[in-house]
């Protein structure tokens, strides 16, 4: 199993006052940024603070944290929401990751060991299996764990702060795209959803740290062609 932290869960009550509104945040964020929400959802802070069974205060303020990362917007009646997915944006995203993930992939491979590829190998593994078996929801948490495992190993604070604010932006194209997977597994993706990860462990395994660099890029990129030819297409189908 994976770890429950890249997983997209339940949200569960808050009982420490110590530390409620990170706490409140981390949750928050870490559901937003698996894709828990899709576009548009809207929160209040009645039923969050009854859901996290705190005050109103916490939840004000990790609503409006979230908000200055751009993961959230404010209505003009104060009302968080989950901002609209537009082709533009999400072209916008994915062009940002492939150059920080990118570069970020290419500092980590040679900091990656025997027991991380074993580990990546076990990740795609899981991948691979919820694919055949159509689960979505794991599909996403295995991705998630493939990646962000490999970018903690380049040891960069920064660059994982932006990755993880990218990912964050991307949390309703994720949500958008889980919501069609069951009918693209049907329709024959299955393999191509981990042929970059399987040539990104063999690129470590080669110790070929551009050709880890250029898999990365390529997975990113063709998760935004899909998603770019789906938009697309229920565009032309609403007109």
């Amino acid at each position: 199993m994976l770890d429950s932290k890249f997983s997209t869960g339940d949200l569960k009550p808050v009982s420490s006052r110590k530390t409620v509104h990170d706490l409140v945040y981390e949750q928050l964020r870490d559901a937003l940024m698996s894709g828990a929400f899709e576009a548009r959802k809207t929160f209040t802070i009645a039923s969050l603070s009854e859901r996290f069974q705190t005050s109103h205060m916490p939840v004000r303020e990790a609503l409006r944290r979230l908000a200055s990362e751009n993961a959230l917007s404010i209505s003009a009646a104060g009302t968080a929401y989950v901002p609209a997915i537009t082709a533009d944006e999400l072209q916008d995203i994915s062009r940002a990751r492939i150059i920080v993930e990118g570069a970020t992939a290419r500092i980590a491979g040679p900091r990656l060991t025997s027991d991380d590829v074993a580990a990546l190998e076990q990740i795609l593994a899981h991948h691979r299996a919820s694919a055949t078996a159509g689960n979505s929801t794991e599909m996403t948490a295995a991705n998630r764990a493939f990646h962000f495992h490999i970018y903690r190993a380049a040891g960069s604070p920064v660059l994982m702060s932006q990755i993880e604010n990218l990912w964050l932006r991307s949390g309703p194209y994720v949500r958008f795209l889980s919501d069609r997977m069951s009918g693209l597994l049907k329709a024959g993706h299955k393999a191509g959803f981990t042929d970059q990860h399987a040539a990104m462990v063999e690129a470590i395994r080669d110790a070929d740290w551009a050709a880890l660099a250029a898999a990365c890029e390529a997975d990113i990129r063709s998760s935004q062609d899909l998603l770019l030819d789906i938009l697309a297409s229920e565009d032309d189908v609403s007109t």
